[in-house]
């Protein structure tokens, strides 16, 4: 979760954020040394604020973040994904932090955590986000950037794949191929009707279901481990020199390719062929032995440009969504660089008789993929 401008907040807020700091930090701290402002997230239902400490001393002066949870609000991914009856109860936050932090992975480190308030502490990472980072960067530094988040995302997953851990939420949730297809019909749903103010047949609908099933399975086949779910630009932070991974509480089993697909097909970054396939090629060279995808760039690439797919159209439909229910359009104008991921998946998949399928039925509706 990227950060954005900052705003006051109201007093009876800053009062309680101020106290609950307090309590869980140092109680010699007064009021006054406090400055808080609402830091504007995304589409997410969580509220930020960073809480700056402030010194005689400008060595000891510090910052923090505070995480409010809202009241009878998942998040949207939790919305529609099942959990196992026998999963930890634990807020899911909270619960994935704990077992990446202790698999050494770069995540914030949780100061404190009141359920009651639904306030939790965080280490503050500060606003530079890979995004950001990678904004002027030339191509040789663009490309040095993206390896070392490479390097984190092989940690995560050689790490969560060696020391699977019963205590943690995220391996009690999976991405099966009702939450695929969910996802594929999100798209008809938002990216084509409500976007576009039109019907989509009943056979249209029909047959485009019957093909996104069948992607969904070859999907679902694919080998599986844990994913971030959202590991692009935005949701992993340049800090002290290292990057560090957010946003993690919808973590859960899934194609391994998935967190590389949602790095290099993101959204808000066009990344050159030339680079992409450096990248993904540095990928398959730097996994352990063990790893799947070691060393087997033509299978690795098959299933990268599968996975894409469905991930790009789902997040058309998601940007829509998110305008629609939400009232929020500021990601609509990554809606044609997703629709332009989706034109490159098909281009790259032209052997497969069902994706071909598939493009033929949707280019019907939306002339960017035609």
């Amino acid at each position: 979760m990227t950060f954005f401008a900052a705003k006051a907040i109201p007093w009876l807020m800053s009062a309680k954020l101020k106290t609950f700091l307090i309590e869980n930090i140092d109680p010699q701290i007064t009021p006054e040394q406090i400055n808080i402002n609402k830091l504007f997230g995304q589409a997410s239902y969580r509220e930020y604020f960073r809480c700056h400490v402030s010194a005689s001393n400008p060595e000891l002066e510090k910052s923090y973040v505070i995480m409010q949870l809202p009241q009878g609000f998942s998040s949207p991914a939790e919305e529609i994904t099942k959990t196992a009856p026998d999963a930890p109860k634990e807020f899911p936050f909270i619960n994935v932090q704990k077992y990446l932090y202790s698999l050494e992975i770069a995540v914030p480190q949780i100061h404190a955590y009141d359920a009651q308030l639904g306030l939790i502490l965080l280490q503050d990472l500060g606003d530079t986000s890979l995004e950001k980072t990678i904004e002027n960067a030339s191509g040789k530094f663009f490309e040095f950037y993206y390896q070392k988040v490479i390097d984190l995302l092989i940690q995560f997953q050689t790490a969560t794949l060696n020391h699977q851990d019963k205590n943690c939420i995220a391996f009690y949730r999976q991405f099966d191929i009702d939450l695929l297809d969910w996802e594929f019909y999100h798209f008809l749903e938002y990216g084509i009707e409500d976007r576009l103010q039109i019907k989509v047949s009943d056979q249209d609908k029909q047959n485009y279901q019957d093909l996104t099933h069948s992607l969904s399975t070859l999907i679902f086949d694919m080998p599986q481990g844990l994913t971030h779910r959202d590991f692009q630009s935005r949701n992993l932070m340049f800090f002290g020199y290292h990057f560090y991974l957010i946003d993690f509480q919808d973590a859960l089993k899934g194609p391994l390719l998935y967190d590389l697909v949602a790095l290099l097909r993101d959204s808000y970054i066009n990344i050159n062929p030339a680079i992409l396939n450096n990248l993904i090629n540095y990928y398959v060279t730097n996994l352990p032995e063990q790893h799947p995808y070691f060393n087997k760039l033509d299978l690795a690439l098959n299933h990268f440009h599968l996975i894409s797919l469905q991930r790009k159209l789902k997040d058309t439909g998601r940007f829509q969504y998110i305008k629609t229910e939400k009232n929020n359009p500021d990601f609509l104008p990554h809606v044609p660089q997703s629709l332009e991921y989706v034109k490159l998946a098909f281009s790259a998949l032209k052997t497969n008789t069902t994706t071909q399928n598939l493009h033929g039925l949707i280019s019907k509706y939306i002339k960017e993929l035609s």
